[in-house]
């Protein structure tokens, strides 16, 4: 079986098509290698925002759980009958060359005439990327919530008033009081919630519950319909009812869900449609 890599990169300028190398994968069609430079991503910590960087350290730390690498493992050989995601083939990798997601950048595959052994790839990684390495770093796992206070409020501060308490004091027909992450109006009222659909079902009807009132009271206060965000993820299938109620919503004409990771859906409209606080100063 013929040997092939395809070195990472990753894009400072695409303009002027400025990169550097910042990992490598091996294959022979069987069984893989891989690793990135944790050291050389670091040194270039300081020529990207916070966010780019933590988005690619992340984005290179998946492939080693998408490969289910298992630190414990040296020699980080992956075998195809391991692979969560056997997507590692020359033709596959030949696609992500061609289809940068702006994140990482992939080279063509490229085919070598040396055996696949470990010895070989170390040496190959230290002549293309930088010194060999064994990352002993995990994927963080990040609140929902977290994400969405971190990544879109900073966005949307000036719009609309962010984790707002709410009580029968500011809408008359709002019976149990409510913090809702986010409030505006423009022509129409608009609200948001985050909301975690993996917890416990009745926490997750609750959660929902409170929130549709809220949107009630807000359209019965200002006799006019609102555009209402609900803010998650997708839960697993095997939680029967929480992914029904995900579903319900998901086909929903009166709340509109967006995945957390596509909040740029929320911010685009608050800053098209010229939203302001609901409650100005």
């Amino acid at each position: 079986m013929k040997t092939i890599y395809s070195i990472l990169y990753i894009t400072l300028n695409a303009a002027l098509n400025e990169k550097i190398s910042i990992g490598m994968v091996m294959s022979n069609g069987q069984e893989h290698f891989y690793n990135f430079s944790n050291e050389k991503l670091s040194v270039f910590k300081n020529l990207m925002d916070s966010e780019r960087f933590n988005l690619i350290k992340k984005y290179l730390l998946s492939i080693q759980k998408d490969l289910n690498f298992d630190n414990t493992i040296n020699n980080r050989l992956f075998s195809n009958k391991d692979l969560k995601s056997n997507w590692v083939s020359e033709s596959y990798i030949s696609y992500l060359s061609k289809y940068s997601n702006n994140i990482i950048q992939f080279s063509q595959p490229k085919s070598i005439d040396i055996d696949f052994q470990r010895d070989n790839f170390v040496k190959l990684f230290e002549k293309y990327i930088h010194r060999f390495e064994i990352i002993e770093e995990t994927i963080p796992e990040i609140s929902i919530h977290t994400q969405i206070k971190e990544n879109l409020f900073p966005r949307i501060e000036t719009n609309v008033n962010i984790e707002i308490s709410l009580n029968s004091e500011n809408f008359e027909n709002l019976f149990a009081p409510i913090e809702v992450d986010f409030l505006g109006m423009n022509c129409v009222p608009l609200a948001g919630q985050t909301i975690d659909f993996e917890k416990k079902h009745y926490y997750l009807e609750n959660d929902i519950t409170r929130f549709v009132s809220l949107t009630k009271a807000i359209e019965l206060e200002e006799n006019n319909k609102g555009k209402y965000y609900i803010l998650g993820r997708e839960p697993q299938k095997n939680i029967d009812k929480n992914h029904l109620l995900w579903e319900h919503i998901r086909d929903s004409d009166f709340l509109e869900f967006v995945d957390v990771d596509e909040y740029g859906i929320v911010e685009d409209y608050i800053k098209v449609n010229n939203v302001k606080p609901y409650f100005q100063e």
